[in-house]
């Protein structure tokens, strides 16, 4: 009981009445009209709850009327759970609504969320199993009215940002009874197109207009897509659980086609970049393979080098012949020097049979000179056979010729050095030819380098 003696300032008095509200009711669930309605610059909604024969005025913050879903109208029937309090400053009664819904829309409240539950339990929602989009999409499949504003939004971003995406519509009514199974056929359809990205959308609204996107079947079926799928449905605070099932979820119909489309702008740029990396790259494989061509080129010999090597290989040989021959003469004499004094001291001892051995020894002797003089006759052979083969004369034979000035033994290496209507003579293998130059050519490259250098 209150005091009588006590006196209380206005303030003081405003301040017991709140604290006695609050105590004395909580949290209670009220159903009214809005009477009225202000949506301040704040965020904060200010209404006005009646019935048929009493009114009260409320406020809804604006972290909590985020939450609601749905803008209030005048009108419109309402259930809010809220607290009753006094608003000191005016001296008025008011109700702090932190939870508003439509009326009669409690019960489909109640049933989203033990949906939610049990398919979270099943782990219908988990990341682990929703798909990358694809990088790029060109052919694209969109579940949603003909009729819907939303379908207006998908064409409007992809026009504007992506006009290389196609895209085919599967339409279906996307509210009232017959929804929910026009939906489910018409992701059936457009998963077996071979598309390679689906969007399922449409614009916002209430609890009960959204709801086809919550009953299970459909959920299930948004789940069940093999082709990667985006939902984007109502508002950005409007959340079904088809959303939860996609592969991605997209606060807007028009978000929806942002994110399933790569701008055409930032393709033709990647494209453009590829495309000057393939040409450093051809131009690089081209100076490497040039490059192959130059050395392989230096190592050809030209045929005034291969005349030169062939010569000097024959004068090789030429000087090596005569010491072979000589060496090998000298060694058959001294061996058979050598032969012929152990006969000499055996001679005396056994007469008889010396001249037994003497006879077997000079047969034998000579038919080793025979086989020595056939194999020194066989490499004389060889090496005239290489002596002739690597000739200037057999070199002739197999067409090649050499040029030098009619009056003179110079031999003409370079085209630089004759001139127009010089008379030269060309030896071939069985005679000469006199010709006259009536044009020359000088050649270019590593090729007519090796010539000059050569010279």
């Amino acid at each position: 009981m209150i005091d009588l003696k006590t006196v209380f300032s206005v303030s003081q008095l405003a301040r017991h009445l709140n604290d006695h509200l609050r105590n004395e009711f909580g949290s209670i669930r009220i159903q009214g009209e809005v009477a009225s309605f202000t949506r301040a610059s704040s965020g904060h909604w200010y209404l006005a709850l009646k019935d048929e024969s009493a009114q009260l005025k409320a406020v809804m913050f604006r972290q909590r009327n985020v939450l609601a879903g749905f803008f209030p109208a005048v009108g419109d029937k309402v259930e809010v759970l809220a607290q009753l309090a006094m608003y000191e400053q005016r001296g008025e009664l008011q109700l702090i609504i932190d939870v508003m819904k439509k009326a009669g829309q409690g019960n489909l409240h109640e049933q989203y969320l033990q949906l939610k539950t049990k398919l979270t339990q099943e782990g219908l929602f988990d990341s682990a199993r929703k798909r990358p989009l694809p990088s790029v999409v060109f052919n694209l499949g969109v579940i949603t009215s003909l009729q819907a504003a939303a379908l207006a939004d998908v064409k409007q971003a992809l026009a504007r940002r992506a006009p290389h995406v196609e895209y085919s519509v599967y339409h279906t009514a996307v509210q009232g009874e017959q929804a929910a199974a026009q939906i489910i056929e018409a992701l059936r359809k457009a998963d077996s197109a071979g598309h390679e990205a689906l969007v399922l959308c449409r614009g916002g609204g209430s609890l009960e207009d959204l709801w086809s996107f919550n009953v299970e079947a459909v959920v299930r079926a948004v789940a069940a897509c093999k082709t990667p799928i985006v939902v984007g449905v109502g508002h950005e605070t409007d959340v079904t659980l088809a959303e939860f099932a996609a592969d991605l979820r997209a606060a807007t119909p028009t978000a929806a086609a942002e994110l399933i489309s790569r701008p055409t702008s930032e393709l033709l740029s990647e494209i453009q970049s590829l495309h000057v990396g393939l040409r450093k790259a051809l131009r690089h494989r081209a100076q490497m393979l040039v490059q192959r061509v130059d050395r392989a080129e230096l190592g050809l010999l030209t045929p005034t080098a291969y005349l030169n090597t062939l010569e000097s290989r024959l004068s090789t040989a030429n000087g090596r012949l005569p010491r072979l021959v000589e060496r090998g003469l000298a060694q058959q004499t001294n061996s058979i020097q050598v032969l012929w004094e152990s006969v000499s001291l055996e001679m005396n001892a056994a007469q008889n049979s010396a001249n037994r051995s003497a006879q077997l020894l000079e047969s034998g002797l000579m038919a080793a000179q025979r086989r020595n003089i056939a194999a020194s006759d066989s490499r004389v052979d060889r090496l005239g056979s290489v002596v002739e083969a690597v000739s200037p004369q057999r070199t002739l034979e197999r067409g090649y010729a050499f040029l030098q000035p009619q009056h003179g033994n110079a031999v003409v290496r370079s085209v630089l050095d004759v001139q127009t209507g010089d008379a030269l003579r060309a030896t071939v293998a069985d005679g000469e030819i006199l010709v006259n130059v009536r044009e020359k050519t000088e050649l270019r490259g590593p090729f007519n380098e090796d010539v000059k250098n050569s010279r």
